[in-house]
């Protein structure tokens, strides 16, 4: 039932003449734990935040000043949450499809969100494997510059995905052509 309604998703979202590989919805634990870093940032935020509410906290002032804290100590909790809502994500609102055209990463909530990656957008494969054949498989890695010159580097792909090794197989393919060795 769940490969169907990937399959039933990603051929609604395709264009004319253009014919679906494979479809399929991430596991949510790891899609789930490829957000943990986030949350490790935001528990220091949320730390950060109730320190600085309790130091500025004074019984003789206003209370106004200490109350600066809370936006922040919300960030925090909300980059705590990260992981939970990557969950729910995965389970019910993502789906990855390739099809003879493109990579597909379709969200359908909170709105409709639609990513294309062409063969030209596809770089370097990499893919981890569990002793089921469960695994990830990162086909772009997007890179940010910070302000203060600091780089921040996201890796795209498909996470939690099953039979992993001939995904990758076929996204080869896709990017690179049937004749080129496999990887």
């Amino acid at each position: 039932m769940k490969h169907f309604d990937a399959l039933q998703i990603a051929n609604a979202e395709s264009r004319r003449g253009e014919k679906v590989i494979w479809a399929d919805r991430p596991g949510p634990g790891a899609r789930a734990m490829s957000q943990l870093p986030r949350s490790f940032f935001g528990v220091f935020f949320f730390i950060f935040s109730i320190v600085w509410m309790s130091v500025a906290y004074s019984p003789n002032e206003p209370l106004l000043f200490p109350l600066f804290g809370i936006p922040f100590m919300l960030i925090g909790l909300a980059f705590i949450l990260t992981p939970v809502w990557a969950w729910f994500e995965a389970r019910k609102w993502l789906v990855y499809a390739l099809t003879d055209q493109r990579i597909l990463i379709i969200r359908l909530f909170p709105r409709h969100k639609v990513e294309t990656f062409a063969p030209r957008d596809v770089g370097k494969l990499e893919r981890t494997t569990k002793a089921d054949g469960s695994g990830n498989l990162i086909f772009r890695e997007d890179i940010s510059h910070t302000r203060k010159g600091g780089t921040i580097r996201t890796p795209r792909g498909f996470f939690g995905i099953r039979d992993v090794k001939n995904v990758e197989a076929a996204v080869h393919t896709f990017a690179y052509g049937p004749d080129d060795p496999e990887p």
